[in-house]
Formats: C-alpha cells, structure tokens, sequence
C-alpha cells in the first residue's frame, strides 16, 4: 500500500550564517541561505520576533514563502535586512499577506517593493545591456483584513466614529498612491530606475472572527495554488491566519491571535475557533509565541495575554487540527530563552509533532514523495 509522506528539512543555522552575504552587482555571487532552498515549497524565517527590540537582534514578522509564485507574509522591522543576508533576488515578488497592520508586521513593507524595482532593473540590464530596461509590469498584490470600525475611546481626545485600524486599502494606498500617498515618490522613482510602471492591487479580506468562513483569496495564473484567510481574534485589531496550499503541501500562518475561545456573546466558537479550522491538516504551522506561561505572571501584562496565544492554546490547536510541524515564532522578551518550558506545555495538550523554535534566516525545505 503507497502512502503519501511528507519530509520536512530544516537547514541549521550554524550553516547558514558561515555563508558571506551577497555579493554586490558586478561582483561574483557567493553563496548564500537563498542557495539551501529547494523543491516545490519552502518557507525562509525573515523575522521571528515580536514588537520588542532585544539584545537576541531578531527581526520583527516576516517568512518568505518560496515557490510559484514568490509570497511574502507579513513584513516586520528587519525584514528587509534578513532578504539581504539570505541573498534573496524579490524581482518577482508577487504576492503580499499582512495578517494585520501592527509596525512589527509592515514596517519594512515600503523598503522591500523599493528594492523589488532595483533587483528588476539588474536583470533587465543583465538581460539587454545596450537597451533602457522596460521593468516590471506584474503588479504586486497585497492581501490584508478589512476594517472592523472598532472606534478610539473618546476620553483620550479622538474624534467620534475614528476607527483604531484602517483597511488594508486604505493603509496601501495612503502608502503608495501617486498624488496622495505618504510613499508617492516610489510611483516616479521606479520608473526612473527601470521604465515600468508602479503597479499594486490591495484587497481587503473580512477579519470577522466570530464565525469561521475562510476566504478563497487564490490570485489567478497560479495552477494548484490555493490561499485562504479567515479573521482571527487580536483585541480590537482586525486581523487574519492565512493557509497556504500547493502540490500537496500545506503552511498555515497565525499572525497575531489571542486564546479566545467564545464570541462576543460568551458562547463558545463554533469547532474549537477559526485557528482550529484553518490548521487541519497543516504541514507547517507558525504560530505566534508571545507567551511562555498559561496565567497572567503579572497584572501589567493582562492587555498583552488578552491579545496573544497560550503555549497550551498552541497545544490544543496543533493537536486537534493533527499539524505536523508546529514553528513557535513571534518571540518576545516574555519567551525568548523559555521555549523549552512552552514545548512542555504544547506537549501535556497531546501534540505529538515536531516542535521548532523558529529563528531569523532559518529554511525550512518540504520534500513530498511515495513509498
């Protein structure tokens, strides 16, 4: 009888970081992470920390799925530094998942569709050397939650009806718009630099996380490419999971989530919640890791627990949605040095998987096969 295995390879980091970093233009191409990562899907960890700056220098959220097409989820502060270390080439960048719009998961978003454009005027030189390079033309597609409309208190000077959080629309093209966006100039000066167009599509997923009715966002031009989002719970922060799917593999990314289990109403969500749902079945969950203990350690840390996952919340989800590889990220000051106490808690949930603890420039390579 054939049954279908899926291997997962993670390539140490000792090895990672004896590689020089890349090359510049015109120079011979050393090696680098970028070269460790093989076969149809791989994830690369760009930034596996939190909202904190710590002596452990890692970059804020960001994971670069590699196959076709290229996926960037989320882009915290550092990212940007990690796709240089890793000597990653983003000229076809494709696709960008926010899973919401906290800094420590876009702060770096403007820096990286720069460099996009200059990775695309290299090759388009390298290409045709005597001909100003025609550029890109591809849009990139950012994926983001709608707005909740949840509004600022009024006691602390808001104006009534300002909602906390934009759109995902809103956010990218306050960002980039020709005439009215903050980061207007990069309209002309991708131009300038490779003679194509500036190019975006925002699109704004429901971040309702009361009910789970995961979206199809699956962009076209893809064969066997499958992308769902569903709204998970961060507080008053509209928020999303996301579920990649792709030649039999599959990598779910939690953003953000809190431990909630009942709706607004104190009912208990429907199968365990939506971070149950979107997780059957994973090959690789990344879940967000901000907590090293199930109880409040401290009354000044009740905002943050409100807003973040329980290691044996983690348990109980890779457990009864049968993941197989669970990647504890999003590492604050509050877990880093204290994995080896979250895995004990996953573990008394009866998640028997693989347990990583995920850090900056770390590939993780899938290899599907029969046997």
């Amino acid at each position: 009888m054939m049954r279908k295995r899926i291997l997962l390879k993670i390539v140490p980091l000792a090895l990672l970081f004896s590689f020089p970093l890349t090359a510049m233009a015109g120079q011979d191409k050393k090696s680098t992470a970028f070269d460790n990562v093989k076969g149809d899907l791989s994830v690369m960890v760009l930034g596996s920390g939190g909202p904190v700056a710590t002596p452990a220098g890692r970059a804020s959220a960001s994971y670069l799925v590699d196959g076709v097409p290229r996926i960037l989820m989320d882009a915290g502060g550092g990212a940007y530094k990690s796709l240089a270390m890793a000597g990653v080439d983003i000229k076809d960048l494709d696709i960008v998942l926010l899973s919401h719009l906290h800094l420590d998961h876009t702060g770096d978003l403007p820096s990286i569709i720069k460099s996009m454009y200059f990775n695309n005027s290299t090759y388009n030189l390298k290409q045709k050397p005597s001909a100003f390079p025609p550029g890109r033309t591809a849009p990139f597609r950012v994926f983001g939650p709608g707005a909740n409309r949840v509004p600022f208190p009024l006691d602390i000077g808001a104006n009534e009806g300002v909602a906390q959080y934009p759109a995902t629309s809103a956010y990218v093209y306050k960002h980039f718009d020709l005439n009215t966006g903050v980061e207007r100039y990069l309209n002309v000066f991708s131009r300038a630099i490779n003679g194509g167009t500036f190019n975006y599509e925002a699109h704004n997923i429901s971040p309702n996380w009361q009910v789970y009715n995961p979206t199809n966002i699956t962009p076209s031009g893809v064969d066997g490419l499958v992308i769902k989002a569903v709204g998970v719970n961060h507080g008053p922060v509209p928020a999303l999971a996301f579920r990649i799917e792709y030649k039999g593999l599959t990598i779910v990314y939690s953003g953000d989530t809190s431990s909630k289990k009942t709706n607004m109403k104190g009912n208990p969500l429907l199968n365990g919640g939506n971070m149950m749902g979107i997780s059957e079945g994973a090959d690789l969950l990344i879940y967000d890791t901000s907590l090293a203990t199930d109880t409040l350690p401290n009354p000044s840390l009740k905002v943050f627990y409100n807003l973040h996952t329980t290691p044996s919340r983690i348990g109980e989800v890779a457990h009864k949605a049968n993941v197989k590889t669970l990647l504890l990220s999003h590492i604050t000051p509050l877990t880093e040095g204290k994995i080896p106490q979250v895995e004990t808690l996953i573990r008394a949930q009866g998640f028997t998987g693989k347990i990583l603890e995920a850090n900056d420039l770390q590939v993780i390579n899938f290899e599907q096969y029969d046997h």
